[in-house]
């Protein structure tokens, strides 16, 4: 009899499916979470796009840091519930006794008027004629993407000289080589320099910044984050700037680690003695962040 009811209830079922496929109706799925973030994200940027443009700043996206929502505490509170409804199923306990409250948050829910948003922690840049701006903003959306607020949490200015290797700055992208991803001794130099930066306001922060940029330019070109082969540059080029008619060649460079005896932290030392006269000997130094200390 359950085969023949299996029949019936198919045969019942049958001129419906015709119906609904002569009327060439099918499935269509929703939108996945990487297509709303990714729909976010677009409108965000034109919008940027739009605004600074108003003010005559060339907007260039460059980066996202994790996607964070922000929920009213009606949602917050009517998550904890699934929570604790989901533990007690798994664990085989009887839920009729969180269900009614379930229930009950749910009102609670769609009479709050506090809207659920999406905070995307961004980084942009934006460029006026020599200059160049670079910002980290968190950006608050709702969830028709209309951007509710925007807070900015760190920023600095470079010329276009520097544009390049601040791109590459704030994307943290490769220096020493091109694996497809960051090496791991790129991103422990980013740390190490952005740490120290973002305590840093004004020229102090421009100074220390601008000195980055060149660091990285040698990084890149040593194909090396080690510190010896930096700041032996570092000092080439600043005694190049401070000696009439100098010449590498015309030195003999040594490096050594040493200890600031007042701050306790590492620094590098650069020796450099004439070829020609023994008795000539210059010395550099600089701070574990390559600033120059002398």
């Amino acid at each position: 009899m359950s085969g023949i009811n299996s029949l019936s209830r198919f045969a019942s079922f049958l001129p419906l499916a015709l119906f609904i496929a002569s009327c060439g109706l099918k499935y269509v799925p929703g939108p996945s979470l990487e297509d709303l973030a990714r729909n976010r994200k677009e409108i965000l940027e034109q919008q940027l796009a739009h605004d600074f443009a108003a003010v005559n700043k060339k907007y260039i996206g460059l980066t996202y840091g994790e996607t964070v929502v922000i929920k009213p505490l009606s949602y917050q509170r009517l998550d904890s519930l699934f929570e604790v409804k989901y533990r007690m199923s798994k664990n085989g306990l009887p839920t009729k006794e969180i269900d009614p409250l379930i229930e009950n948050q749910k009102m609670v829910l769609l009479s709050d008027t506090t809207e659920v948003l999406y905070m995307e922690t961004h980084w942009f840049e934006l460029v006026q004629d020599t200059t160049c701006e670079f910002i980290i903003a968190q950006c608050f959306l709702n969830n028709r993407n209309v951007l509710r607020k925007m807070d900015f949490i760190d920023e600095f200015q470079t010329g276009k000289s520097n544009q390049l290797w601040a791109e590459k700055y704030m994307k943290e992208d490769w220096l020493t080589r091109d694996l497809g991803f960051t090496p791991n001794d790129d991103l422990a130099f980013y740390s190490l320099m952005k740490n120290k930066e973002f305590n840093l306001q004004g020229e102090e922060k421009n100074r220390f910044l601008n000195n980055v940029f060149l660091v990285m330019h040698f990084v890149s070109e040593n194909q090396s984050t080690a510190a010896q082969g930096i700041v032996l540059k570092l000092a080439a080029r600043q005694m190049k700037m401070e000696i009439p008619n100098f010449k590498s060649t015309d030195y003999a460079f040594s490096f050594k680690k040493d200890v600031d005896p007042v701050t306790k932290e590492t620094i590098y030392v650069v020796e450099a003695v004439s070829n020609a006269d023994k008795n000539v000997l210059i010395t550099r130094r600089y701070d574990m962040f390559y600033m120059p200390l002398d």
